[in-house]
C-alpha cells in the first residue's frame, strides 16, 4: 500500500473505474459539462493509437504551445502529419470522425499547419460545422445520451448517486495519473496501456502531467508530447468560430480556446 495525504492506495488505483467512452468521461467528470470540440479530440487520440489514423512527427523534443498561438507554433504543426488509414470496422462516430477530417483537409493526409489555415476559411468552417453535429449525434446514439441522461450515471443532467460514486473513482484514478510515486510503484504493463492512460489523462486536460511521469513510447504519446491535443482543439474550436451563421441550441460548445488566432487562411 502506498499512502498519499492520508489515503491508501494498492495496485487496483491503476484500474479503469468504467467502461465508458473518453468523451464520455470527459462529459461526466471533467469540469466540462457540455459535449465540446475534445470530444471530436479525443476520438481522434483513440484513432491515433489504434492505427487508425498514422501520426508521423518530424521534431526531437517536447514542445509546449503557449497563451498566444505563435509563428513557431505553426512551424511546429507542420512537421505533425496525419494520414488516414483506417481499416476494417469502425464505429458511425469514429467513421464521422474521419469523414469530416478527409473533407476539412481535402485529403487523406495533411499537417496540423494546413488543416489549421483550413479552419479559417469560412465555407470550410460551415461544412465543418455540419460535420461536426452529424458526429455529436452519431455520438449521442451510440452512447445514449442525450445531453441530460445517459446509464444511471446522469439524470436530468445531475449526477445520480451511483454518478456520485464513479466519480470518486475517477478522481483517485486522476490522482494515479498525476502522481510519480504511484506510477513508478504501479506503471503501465505496455506501451498500449500507456497511450490508452494518456488517453485518459487527456479527458481531465493532465495529459502533459501524465506523460511527464510516464515513458513516450508511441506514436499517441509522441502526439500528445508535442500538445498535439491542445492543438486539435484549438484548430476545431477555429473551426467554429469561422462559422459564417451561429446557430444557437445545436449542442456545440464554444469558448475553450476562443482566446487562440490562427495565421493565415482565407
Amino acid at each position: 500500500m502506498l499512502g498519499l495525504n492520508n489515503h491508501q492506495y494498492g495496485e487496483n488505483i491503476k484500474n479503469i473505474p468504467s467502461d465508458d467512452s473518453y468523451p464520455m468521461i470527459s462529459i461526466l467528470f471533467s469540469k466540462k459539462d457540455a459535449m465540446g470540440v475534445n470530444a471530436l479530440s479525443l476520438t481522434v487520440l483513440d484513432l491515433i493509437n489504434k492505427s487508425q489514423i498514422k501520426c508521423d512527427i518530424g521534431l526531437e523534443g517536447s514542445y509546449e504551445v503557449g497563451k498566444k498561438l505563435t509563428p513557431q507554433d505553426m512551424e511546429v504543426m507542420k512537421k505533425i502529419t496525419l494520414r488516414i488509414a483506417n481499416k476494417g470496422e469502425l464505429k458511425t462516430s469514429e467513421t464521422r470522425a474521419i469523414n469530416l477530417l478527409k473533407n476539412m483537409n481535402k485529403n487523406k493526409k495533411f499537417d496540423l499547419k494546413s488543416m489549421a489555415k483550413q479552419s479559417n476559411n469560412s465555407s470550410i468552417a460551415n461544412k465543418f460545422e455540419k460535420d461536426f453535429n452529424e458526429f455529436v449525434e452519431s455520438f449521442k446514439n451510440e452512447n445514449g445520451y442525450n445531453g441530460k441522461n445517459y446509464k444511471d450515471f446522469l439524470e436530468n443532467a445531475k449526477l445520480t448517486s451511483k454518478g456520485k460514486e464513479v466519480k470518486k473513482e475517477w478522481k483517485d484514478f486522476q490522482t494515479y495519473l498525476k502522481s510519480k510515486d504511484l506510477t513508478e510503484k504501479y506503471p503501465p504493463d505496455s506501451a498500449f496501456e500507456n497511450s490508452v492512460q494518456i488517453i485518459y489523462a487527456a479527458c481531465f486536460d493532465i495529459e502533459k502531467e501524465a506523460l511527464d511521469i510516464r515513458e513516450n513510447n508511441s506514436p499517441l504519446t509522441d502526439f500528445i508530447d508535442k500538445d498535439g491535443y491542445k492543438l486539435l482543439n484549438i484548430i476545431f474550436n477555429n473551426a467554429l468560430l469561422n462559422v459564417t451563421e451561429k446557430r444557437k441550441g445545436n449542442g456545440i460548445f464554444y469558448g475553450v480556446n476562443d482566446k487562440y488566432t490562427i495565421p493565415g487562411g482565407g
